[in-house]
């Protein structure tokens, strides 16, 4: 009786044991991820921002132009403009669809027109001591400001006041190394950085003091970020194999 007893009170305590057991070896069970990715037809995807209705992305080649894609990557459309811009960067005013794009090749920022053939100057962003294709590759519209970030050699952060049609600071960002977009988030009035040689998203205020770092190590070069803080995501464009990422926020 005594060894019934001993059994009975063993079996008693291993069982929530080996339940917890079975349920962590269980194949059916799928552990979740941190990220999702889709293919799109945009070689060179260099840049994204939301559509005006926030239903669609659109997204910047610096080779085939401006194209309009779907949440699951599908392109949509691509934009009437056809200049032979090096565009490296898109955003948008979402309260009246004004587009801004970045020209890498010629250091412009340039409005994109209405009817969308078109686009006229914004600023000329002169880079002294500057470097050949590593220069303006990110931009960000937030509150009348254009928020611009120049890649390497320097690896600053420029504002531009869209009021007074001025540059209004230029701030050299020691956390990153290869600036590779920038956007802004009008939730809490900061700034969020890819930066496609370190493999991280960088979190910082729009003075650029950094507030935190997220690792992004699966992409092979991240250089278009856009962010829903709302939903907790990040939509990450990769260069070099024009996929598009849906990654989960941890900063």
């Amino acid at each position: 009786m005594a060894g019934s007893k001993i059994n009975i009170t063993v079996l008693i305590f291993l069982l929530p044991v080996l339940l917890t057991c079975n349920k962590v070896i269980d194949p059916g069970i799928t552990p979740a991820k941190d990220h999702e990715s889709y293919n799109t037809e945009v070689t060179g995807l260099s840049g994204l921002c939301f559509s005006k209705d926030n239903n669609s992305l659109l997204a910047v080649s610096d080779k085939y132009g401006i194209f309009e894609l779907n949440m699951d990557g599908s392109l949509k459309r691509k934009l009437p403009y056809n200049g032979t811009n090096d565009f490296e960067a898109i955003t948008i005013n979402l309260s009246n669809g004004t587009i801004y794009l970045a020209d890498e090749g010629q250091t412009n920022l340039l409005q994109l027109a209405a009817d969308e053939q078109s686009a006229s100057l914004v600023a000329h962003v002169d880079i002294p001591g500057g470097t050949a294709n590593k220069g303006i590759e990110g931009l960000a519209y937030g509150r009348d400001t254009l928020y611009a970030v120049n890649q390497q050699l320097p690896a600053i952060l420029i504002k531009y006041s869209l009021l007074s049609h001025t540059e209004v600071s230029r701030t050299p960002l020691s956390f990153a190394h290869y600036l590779s977009d920038v956007f802004f988030d009008a939730s809490d009035n900061t700034l969020w950085i890819c930066d496609s040689y370190q493999k991280q998203i960088f979190h910082c205020t729009v003075n650029g003091v950094l507030i935190a770092a997220q690792s992004i190590d699966f992409v092979a070069k991240a250089e278009a970020i856009l962010v829903d803080r709302a939903a907790n995501i990040a939509w990450i464009g990769c260069d070099q194999t024009a996929a598009l990422y849906r990654i989960k926020l941890t900063i």
